[in-house]
């Protein structure tokens, strides 16, 4: 009897092939820490607050990209307990991305009370330093009206809070400005500067890279503790830095709106690969304007004179990446993350091996300077949550 011959069915091979490599992607890509994440190497204790003997000389207050708070947002009510708890010791220090999306544009600018009056409440309240330095959204996201979007925030912020040194840098300009807090007997040397000038590619004031370069160094000239603060990371384990969970491959429109849970199977995983790949954004550490200025940053630091001729500290702190993340730096001795002040904007965080703390929540950060000479770093949560990873800080 003849045998029929049978072509092979090329749509179910196609199909189990997808389902390897979905399978594949999901397992490397691993999980969000929706939970605390903790170095393998951090003892117990350190997921508490610590008992302090020395007393506080001064307080840096870190958070970043509050700028679409909900009504009686909890992170800025902890916050302004804490600021308050020493006031006249206490910088509060918003990280960028003030007003969410677009800045103070003139299509936006009716909207400052509802996102920026919050956050301008908490320092008012408490009677503490307040600093707010701009971010890419500030800067109208990138467009062209994104200079006189961050000069109107600018008067904005610098006409609702009495004193000096609100809003820096001044006039859309990428710094660094230094500051020593406090003005008597300082311990430390704050550096501001306005990374989104870097990336930002219509209408801004003129200044060559090298010579943002040129006074960063001769800033980092000082046996003070130096903490550097920009809107943009140097390092990040977020989808800033090309690093998705798996929710991102199942459920990529999660990217439009966060109740999207719509599962896209196969063709999800072309978001990630292609944010990755194909089209880089200067926003993400891939991109190619993001490289350049990272390395310029780092090649500043890494200039830095050991102690007791330099500083004894060096930490660069920054936003954009909507989680919590302390990592141990290479050029700097720590590199802090900490750009989730707004319960609606939290994103997904993983960890690398430098990751000493990551969280998917919202909460800031605290520095606190002794009088013994000891730094302690704390991460705070709101909704009594409380300290929930601290590090004294060596060098």
């Amino acid at each position: 009897m003849r045998q029929i011959y049978q072509r092979p069915n090329f749509t179910r091979y196609i199909v189990l092939l997808c389902c390897i490599v979905q399978a594949a992607q999901l397992t490397i890509a691993g999980c969000s820490h929706t939970k605390p994440y903790y170095h393998p190497n951090i003892p117990d204790s350190a997921r508490y607050a610590s008992k302090t003997e020395g007393t506080l000389q001064y307080r840096l207050l870190l958070l970043g990209d509050g700028g679409e708070p909900e009504p009686d947002e909890p992170v800025l009510k902890t916050l302004s307990e804490w600021a308050a708890k020493d006031a006249a010791r206490t910088s509060v220090i918003f990280l960028g991305d003030n007003m969410y999306p677009d800045g103070m544009t003139e299509r936006r600018k009716h909207e400052a009370s509802s996102r920026l009056t919050p956050q301008l409440a908490v320092t008012k309240t408490a009677g503490a330093h307040g600093l707010f330095i701009p971010g890419n959204h500030d800067w109208a996201s990138g467009r062209a009206e994104g200079l006189r979007a961050v000069l109107a925030q600018e008067k904005f912020i610098n006409d609702a809070l009495a004193g000096e040194s609100n809003f820096l840098p001044p006039g859309g300009s990428p710094g660094p400005v230094a500051l020593e807090l406090p003005k008597t007997d300082p311990v430390l040397r704050l550096i501001v500067l306005d990374t989104q000038w870097w990336l930002h590619q219509h209408e801004k004031p003129k200044k060559a890279p090298e010579q943002v370069i040129e006074e960063l160094i001769a800033l980092l000239d000082t046996e003070l503790p130096v903490i550097v603060v920009g809107h943009h990371p140097l390092e990040t384990y977020g989808e800033h830095g090309g690093v998705y969970d798996w929710k991102t491959h199942l459920f990529p429109v999660r990217a439009l709106n966060e109740w999207l849970w719509i599962p896209i199977p196969i063709v999800g995983s072309m978001y990630p690969y292609a944010r990755s790949h194909l089209y880089r954004s200067d926003q993400d550490l891939n991109g190619t304007r993001n490289k350049t200025m990272v390395a310029a940053l780092n090649r500043a630091f890494a200039t830095r004179k050991l102690p007791p001729q330099g500083p004894p500290l060096l930490i660069y702190a920054a936003g954009h990446e909507h989680s919590l993340q302390v990592l141990k730096g290479d050029v700097t001795d720590y590199l802090l993350v900490s750009g989730a002040a707004a319960r609606r904007k939290v994103t997904e965080v993983m960890s690398g091996d430098n990751t000493l703390f990551a969280h998917q929540h919202t909460g800031f950060m605290a520095i606190d300077f002794l009088n013994d000479g000891k730094v302690l770093l704390q991460v705070v949560e709101p909704e009594g949550k409380g300290v929930l990873f601290h590090q004294w800080l060596t060098f």
